[in-house]
């Protein structure tokens, strides 16, 4: 069988898995076979992300509003309340751990407290901006996340248990990108069965079993 025949079937195999998901599923997803990407609407990335995030140690999610060009997001990190205007640009599970890069290209901000106001006053001092965001920040993000001006990047073990386990990426490795636009989060991977794979897995157990080949 021919590299194009077997990448065409693997296509053609996405489209109809999404096809034959559950309708309040189905409305969700949209596949581009053409340029091997998955397109994940903004409320169910949402309802992903708090998934994923509920069992985070002093990360909790308060309100989050989907805006054409990024995520609003309003978070607590170790006590601390901040806003932040982000969107997913990269995801590498490797090695039983997870990466995630998320850029910031709009707010970053401290939501307003007396500590908070009196920490940024000090670390005004020494810097202005973002540099000095940076600097608070730095002080208040738990292990595992750090913000270099222009993206935050997450870090951690994947969980010996659940969906998405380390022991699935012990020996294996996929990079996910990820693209913001009005209607959704475009996904795409080089390993594009493990992309479908991976998203039919985090979807939950009501999402229909993968076709042959996917």
């Amino acid at each position: 069988m021919s590299g194009q025949m077997l990448s065409t079937q693997l296509l053609e195999g996405a489209r109809e898995w999404v096809g034959r998901l559950p309708t309040v599923l189905a409305r969700h997803v949209t596949v581009d076979v053409a340029r091997r990407r998955l397109r994940v609407s903004h409320a169910r990335v949402e309802a992903l992300t708090r998934r994923l995030l509920s069992d985070v140690h002093a990360l909790e999610v308060h309100s989050w509003s989907s805006l054409p060009h990024v995520y609003d997001v309003r978070l607590s990190a170790a006590g601390w309340r901040l806003r932040v205007e982000l969107t997913l640009e990269r995801v590498e599970l490797a090695s039983g751990q997870f990466t995630v890069w998320l850029r910031t290209p709009g707010r970053v901000e401290v939501e307003e407290s007396r500590a908070a106001s009196l920490l940024m006053k000090g670390v005004m001092k020494n810097g202005a901006g973002r540099a000095a965001l940076g600097v608070l920040l730095d002080k208040l993000l738990p292990p595992g996340l750090r913000w270099d001006g222009q993206r935050f990047q997450v870090k951690g073990l994947l969980p010996r248990e659940g969906v998405v386990t380390a022991s699935l990426f012990e020996a294996s490795a996929l990079t996910l990108a990820a693209e913001h636009c009005p209607d959704g989060l475009w996904l795409s991977a080089e390993a594009w069965p493990g992309l479908v794979d991976l998203l039919q897995a985090v979807m939950g157990a009501d999402v229909a079993p993968s076709p042959p080949g996917v």
